[in-house]
C-alpha cells in the first residue's frame, strides 16, 4: 500500500479512511468465516508490549505522534503490523 498506491485503495491518504479499510477489512474475514484472533492479539500486543494503544485509540496517536502527517500515521502503523508478524514468526495474518 505504500507504494504509491495507498491512493487507490483509500482515495486519499487519510488516517481515518485507513481506519476503515482496516475496519471494513476485518469486518469482511469475520463474515466469511475468518478467525479475526491474530488482530486481537496484534492489539494486545500493542498495549502490553509496545504501549501503543491508548484509549483514544491508534489512529489518533499516531498522527498526533506524526504531527498530522497521515502518511507517517499509517506508516507507523503498518512497521508494527511488520515486527509484529516478526516476532510472531509467522508468514501470514489477517491483519
Amino acid at each position: 500500500m505504500l507504494r504509491g498506491r495507498i491512493e487507490m485503495h483509500l482515495g486519499e491518504t487519510n488516517i481515518h479512511r485507513f481506519v476503515g479499510f482496516v475496519d471494513g477489512y476485518r469486518a469482511c474475514l469475520v463474515d466469511h468465516g475468518a478467525d479475526d484472533r491474530d488482530f486481537e492479539r496484534f492489539c494486545e500486543w500493542l498495549r502490553s508490549v509496545k504501549d501503543e494503544f491508548p484509549v483514544e485509540g491508534w489512529a489518533a496517536k499516531y498522527l498526533r505522534d506524526s504531527n498530522g502527517d497521515h502518511l507517517a500515521a499509517i506508516k507507523k502503523f503498518l512497521d508494527f503490523v511488520a515486527e509484529f508478524v516478526e516476532a510472531e514468526g509467522k508468514t501470514s495474518y489477517g491483519l
